[in-house]
């Protein structure tokens, strides 16, 4: 696993988190209230942690199936801005890591040892 993967997942995962957590206390609370009254006053924190658990799978993905580096770092990047365009400054972790694995993935070289390791996993 390279270094941008590792990245990746570990601030995907710390990025998923929160918005589950929110997402469960969501419909644990609305299960109790029986109508759906609280979407009301929440419903907007709702649609923001689905996008964010969209964004950091999005990562994940980008990080693991797509083999062209620059592709990868350009999409990371674009994933740390999205965060912090979202969420602003509670994002500016994730940005700073989104960022630093994006630059990794940049300056990743596909060399044949590379290439041929990947093609050798079963």
């Amino acid at each position: 696993m390279k270094g941008y993967q590792k990245l990746t997942i570990i601030t995907a995962i710390l990025g998923l988190i929160i918005p589950f957590i929110g997402l469960f206390l969501y419909f644990l609370i609305n299960s109790f209230v029986g109508i759906p009254i609280l979407a009301l006053f929440v419903g907007w924190a709702l649609l923001i942690a689905i996008a964010i658990i969209g964004i950091n799978v999005g990562a994940i993905i980008a990080a693991f199936k797509i083999k062209n580096n620059k592709i990868v770092g350009g999409i990371l990047i674009a994933c740390g801005v999205m965060l912090f365009a979202l969420i602003q400054w509670f994002a500016v972790p994730a940005l700073a890591l989104f960022v630093i694995a994006g630059i990794l993935a940049l300056r990743e070289k596909n060399t044949l040892s590379n290439l041929k390791s990947d093609n050798l996993a079963p």
